[in-house]
């Protein structure tokens, strides 16, 4: 697999140095990043991030195809992305999903998240 470095999310400090994330870690983080981020919070990149209005619908299908479409179209790393999720049903307030990938052709381990709704 190709080298991927990047920023470490969130942002640390490390030996007086930003720490430093690599391979399959740094796209787990730009995935958790991207689902963390609202639209229009980044002035320079507007449509950067995922709406969590999606969740009004409480509709699984439509919130999975927009977590799909959020992360496809910023990590360009991605070869591959099955998404998969529902409402928590003894937590009505989360959503569980996860998120199989593979990286440049390399699967990653599945990523297990659970967003606010």
């Amino acid at each position: 697999m190709p080298y991927i470095r990047g920023l470490a999310y969130p942002l640390e400090v490390e030996n007086g140095q930003l720490k430093i994330a690599t391979d399959l870690k740094v796209v787990e983080q730009n995935i958790i990043e991207i689902l963390e981020t609202r639209p229009t919070e980044r002035v320079m990149r507007v449509t950067y991030g995922f709406d969590p209005k999606i969740f009004n619908t409480l509709e699984p299908n439509a919130i999975n195809a927009r977590i799909h479409k959020a992360v496809v179209d910023e990590v360009k790393s991605i070869s591959h992305l099955e998404v998969a999720g529902g409402v928590d049903p003894l937590d009505g307030g989360t959503y569980q999903v996860t998120l199989k990938y593979s990286v440049k052709g390399v699967p990653a381990p599945p990523l297990n998240l659970n967003l606010s709704m």
